[in-house]
């Protein structure tokens, strides 16, 4: 599966595991309110996910930043390999006419 699938699937998974903790904890505030140490651990879970789901966008914003420098340094080996060349066919033809 290709990264940025996986990168969607994860985010997505945790959404959907941030909203179900969400709805649990709306839900024993509203039916059981005197269920403090669920509620309280629900809440801390909540922000324990959201402090993955922002290290995942930091992460991914890295990844990309690491893409485009990997392409760039790409694009520049492919100039000086073919200056190379260049450098070499000259040394050839020098050779050839000493």
């Amino acid at each position: 599966m290709d990264i940025e699938l996986k990168l969607l699937l994860a985010k997505s998974i945790l959404n959907k595991t941030i909203w179900r903790v969400k709805l649990t904890r709306e839900e024993l505030q509203e039916k059981r309110p005197s269920a403090e140490a669920y509620i309280n651990g629900a809440r801390d879970t909540e922000n324990d996910l959201k402090q993955v789901q922002l290290a995942i966008v930091e992460l991914e914003t890295e990844l990309r930043l690491h893409g485009r420098e990997i392409n760039r340094c790409l694009h520049i080996n492919g100039e000086l390999k073919k200056r190379i060349e260049e450098l070499e066919h000259e040394l050839k033809f020098k050779d050839v006419e000493l």
